[in-house]
């Protein structure tokens, strides 16, 4: 579910190429003080999560936040456990990190580190809302997934595929036929 998820429903500060190399997503730079350990972000104008809400720094806090929290399940708990989130103003956050990470801008592209809608994060397990291209459709339990383009997303015009579903095959043999 999460690499269905990533990049379609929910996005991240980061992206992670098909090279292996990070670039901007929801945030359009950030830049790295000279000791690894504090990034200011950028983020990107005019983006909007599923359910009208605003994409802002006070939301990437709550993620972070909540990725470090106590109770948190997130299996990159650690690293965000040892960030610090300040709030600049509605399009800038910094990030403490407290521990040298030279794979930071990588973790930040990875499905822990997505960026959730506060007033929706306690059900997107059944019912994500993000800031991507695509929204959730239908979920049949062990059997697929359907995502369709969602029209308010930043790019709605450059998205080609209208509708995609994932299809799950537990069976060994039912794979390889």
């Amino acid at each position: 579910i999460s690499e269905v998820a990533l990049y379609n429903i929910f996005e991240t500060l980061t992206k992670i190429n098909s090279d292996g190399s990070v670039s901007p997503l929801l945030a359009e730079s950030w830049e790295i003080s000279p000791d690894l350990r504090t990034y200011t972000f950028k983020l990107r104008k005019g983006v909007k999560f599923q359910n009208g809400e605003p994409f802002n720094a006070q939301a990437v806090k709550f993620s972070y936040d909540r990725a470090g929290a106590e109770k948190s399940i997130n299996k990159d708990k650690r690293t965000f456990a040892n960030l610090t989130t300040h709030v600049i103003d509605d399009h800038t956050v910094v990030l403490l990190t407290k521990e040298l990470d030279p794979d930071f801008l990588f973790l930040l592209g990875q499905g822990t580190a997505i960026i959730v809608e506060p007033k929706s994060a306690e059900s997107n397990g059944t019912k994500p809302v993000g800031t991507g291209p695509y929204k959730l459709e239908n979920w049949v339990k062990g059997s697929s997934v359907t995502l369709t383009k969602w029209d308010g997303y930043r790019a709605a015009a450059g998205i080609r595929l209208k509708r995609a579903t994932f299809r799950f095959i537990a069976d060994p043999a039912a794979q390889v036929a």
